[in-house]
């Protein structure tokens, strides 16, 4: 199985070397046909190369790129834009944060049973990496214990939406 790779390593090298020595003869002069001959070329090569790794990796090229493009721009993205196209809200700031606790949660932790009024944090039902919005729908003020059982999923987001429509009454 080596010798074969090496001999279609080798047979891409020359098919390489000989288009660029194509172009630079042949198609310096003519840019249409260039751009039609490259194109050409360049599908031929894709092609080649997906049945190549098809039978390497028993996977088709196309999905593994689109996969690839996905976590590559979520990746470079930080956050802000994603490959859906939708934007994460900006981050609030200290003031902004203390305002909404007060303003939504008059100063105490919002989870029925808890009127801790320390150490209070909004906390996002959907996340700002994955869309959440800075709306009093989507922010809910929890004291320290019920934020970390709400980031571990102890309390499910439908009974923080609960919350939020007892507090909206």
């Amino acid at each position: 199985m080596g010798n074969q790779e090496n001999r279609i390593s080798f047979f891409m090298i020359l098919l390489f070397v000989l288009i660029v020595i194509f172009y630079i003869i042949i198609f310096s002069v003519i840019p249409f046909i260039y751009f039609i001959t490259s194109a050409i070329i360049l599908i031929i090569l894709f092609i080649v190369g997906s049945f190549v790794y098809f039978i390497k990796k028993k996977q088709i090229l196309s999905f593994e790129l689109v996969r690839f493009l996905r976590d590559f721009v979520k990746t470079i993205s930080f956050g802000k834009v994603f490959f859906y196209g939708t934007k994460a809200s900006p981050p609030l700031t200290e003031y902004e944060k203390n305002g909404v606790i007060f303003e939504l949660a008059k100063g105490k932790c919002e989870h029925i049973d808890c009127n801790i009024q320390d150490d209070l944090k909004l906390y996002y039902i959907i996340p700002r990496e994955e869309g959440g919005a800075n709306t009093s729908n989507n922010l809910i003020v929890l004291c320290p214990n019920h934020y970390a059982m709400a980031d571990k999923g102890v309390l499910s987001k439908g009974l923080l939406k609960y919350f939020i429509k007892q507090r909206d009454n």
